[in-house]
């Protein structure tokens, strides 16, 4: 009967046991994802190459949108989308969605990143750099995070905006809206197509939000000024790519900005 009690606690103690290990594993595994997700990676090496800063003019990247499980891409050309999914032993995989179809002066760095991302089966994660591989072989692609500061800082100039039915032209006669942000700063300035105007900026990841918005008090020919103020106080996501930068509500596109 002392034997077989036991052997019951010997059991229950190695259940326990693993339990806690694989919880521990878990954590470990979860702090990673968070890591990773909720950020844009700048593609910095492709199949043991490394790959240069613009292609066609645009910087290579992969973002992953953790609430949708979703991802964007670009190798320097078109846009690729489609889900992703984590599993336990850094286990990844990528699903191809609908993408642009452009066509570029260089293709081969598009071409290797979907690949590198139908291949992948698992991740690596360390000192700030992201690895995607198959098996146990050398990494297929490997990315370094992209600073939000740095990918946003710089002055931007409107080009679209939602929310009227007048052309662009009517509702800015006089000049275009603008925006500078400047890397590490919570304020952002600019005109908004009349007035000189400041604001508070907060970013993390996606998520964005502009307040305590101010402004000189000129009279202004257009009905654009006041648009552009109340959908900024409005705005929730911010996407940049390259010199193109959409700030969004909700999942819509409101306003388009230019790199100037």
């Amino acid at each position: 009967m002392k034997k077989t009690i036991f052997s019951m606690l010997a059991v229950a103690s190695l259940i326990f046991s693993s339990c806690s290990t694989s919880k521990q594993v878990t954590a470990d595994e979860s702090a990673d994802i968070a890591k990773i997700t909720g950020k844009k990676w700048q593609l910095v090496e492709l199949g043991g190459k490394p790959v240069a800063a613009e292609v066609n003019g645009k910087m290579p990247y992969l973002e992953f949108l953790h609430e949708a499980g979703r991802y964007s891409a670009n190798g320097g050309c078109n846009t690729l989308n489609g889900e992703f999914q984590f599993a336990k032993n850094n286990k990844i995989h990528f699903t191809r969605g609908i993408s642009t179809m452009m066509a570029c002066e260089n293709m081969e760095i598009e071409r290797g990143l979907g690949q590198s991302l139908q291949q992948a089966d698992n991740y690596t994660f360390a000192d700030g750099v992201l690895s995607l591989n198959q098996g146990r072989k050398a990494p297929l692609a490997r990315f370094k995070e992209i600073s939000s500061d740095v990918s946003v800082a710089g002055t931007w100039e409107l080009d679209y905006i939602a929310g009227s039915n007048k052309p662009f032209n009517e509702l800015f006669p006089g000049k275009k809206p603008t925006m500078v942000i400047q890397a590490g700063s919570s304020k952002v300035s600019g005109n908004g197509g009349c007035n000189n105007y400041g604001s508070n900026m907060s970013l993390d990841g996606r998520k964005v939000n502009f307040s305590g918005i101010f402004s000189t008090k000129m009279a202004c020919k257009g009905d654009g000024e006041p648009l552009y103020f109340s959908t900024l106080e409005k705005v929730n996501v911010m996407s940049v790519n390259g010199d193109a930068m959409t700030l969004i509500i909700g999942d819509i596109a409101v306003m388009r900005f230019k790199r100037k």
